[in-house]
């Protein structure tokens, strides 16, 4: 039987829990500070509700699960006469959606320990039903992975349901010490490709790497490339790759090490679409490249937008696969108790 203790934001979170939280979470975030700044950059009409979960004999967590309660806005959702009428009807002010997702989703609504992950699951549906009894909450939806619980609302009436499915990248793990017996695992045909994409870019194309891992280091590189823009990186506390040609950056990749042995990466191409030198596989394989040049890594978590990487197509499908990459499925299911709301 698995204890909860519940908070309204991460800044009420108990300091002494942090470690084991940065532990449960260091998959989606680099730090604990990492998680509290994108909740303070979360829409004003958002809201949370997260809770620890501690075993019988446990004094730090072994589990954290998350809520977001997003007001509705009548604007979007209402018919114009519902609207008029509305104003009558102060219950419609204070309807939400119940969002059911922990930090950016890769693991579903929660995460837990695996020693607790059957009685963690099940006090997760306790859960679900707490927050789907509020008068407030018109609409919920929970994203969930393979073996974890979406039970259906017991609501009396359900006017709308939905069910969203798409595919994100899971941790690579590292599994050779050397990156180039990473590459020789590869099956033949991409390790053939990797490696011409290498000798292009140097042999053929000329295009110099580049490595700042500090804020410091980095003045060398803005001296050197006057015309880069150098906005999303001026106070980016992880380092950076670089693809230069002469005084130009073609691209850059993001690094940051984090808990448990991470390295975030964030691969940003900055050339046309269409007019690439460099192509979209040296840019991961650049950041595998770094991983395997430091040694306490263990896994790399590729981020788009500073966000989870969701893939778009097959195409993402088959070019990741292709680079040892595993990839996990997340169903997002949505149920709403309003006609209006859907």
């Amino acid at each position: 039987m698995l204890l909860t203790q519940k908070f309204h934001s991460l800044s009420e979170i108990d300091p002494e829990f942090i470690s084991a939280i940065e532990t449960l979470m260091h998959e989606h975030w680099s730090d604990f500070e990492a998680w509290k700044k994108a909740e303070a950059q979360s829409p004003a009409d958002v809201t949370f509700n997260y809770w620890l979960f501690f075993g019988p004999t446990q004094n730090s967590p072994v589990g954290i699960a998350q809520v977001a309660l997003e007001k509705i806005n009548a604007d979007l959702y209402l018919p114009w006469w519902k609207k008029v009428t509305s104003l009558l009807d102060k219950n419609i002010d204070q309807w939400k959606i119940a969002r059911w997702q922990l930090a950016q989703g890769a693991d579903g609504s929660a995460i837990f320990d695996s020693r607790f992950a059957r009685t963690g699951r099940e006090k997760l549906v306790e859960l679900f039903k707490e927050v789907e009894s509020r008068k407030d909450v018109i609409a919920t939806s929970i994203l969930a992975g393979q073996g974890h619980p979406h039970p259906r609302p017991s609501w009396p009436e359900i006017f709308h349901e939905t069910e969203a499915t798409y595919h994100v990248l899971k941790p690579w793990v590292r599994s050779h010490k050397a990156y180039q017996d990473y590459l020789a695992s590869l099956p033949e045909e991409m390790t053939r490709n990797i490696q011409s994409s290498w000798k292009s870019m140097h042999r053929d194309q000329s295009i110099t790497l580049g490595d700042y891992p500090t804020v410091d280091s980095r003045k060398v590189l803005f001296e050197a490339c006057r015309g880069f823009d150098r906005t999303s990186i001026d106070d980016y506390q992880g380092g950076i790759l670089t693809f230069q040609k002469k005084d130009l950056v073609l691209g850059y990749v993001r690094y940051h090490q984090g808990q448990q042995g991470t390295l975030f990466i964030e691969p940003t191409p900055l050339e046309p679409q269409g007019q690439e030198i460099v192509t979209d596989d040296v840019y991961v394989q650049y950041g595998l490249l770094k991983a395997h040049e430091m040694s306490d890594i263990k896994k790399v978590i590729v981020v788009r937008k500073g966000s989870l990487f969701k893939l778009g197509s097959q195409a993402e499908v088959d070019f990741f696969k292709s680079q040892g990459f595993q990839i996990s499925e997340l169903k997002d299911t949505f149920w709403s108790r309003s006609s209006y709301v859907k």
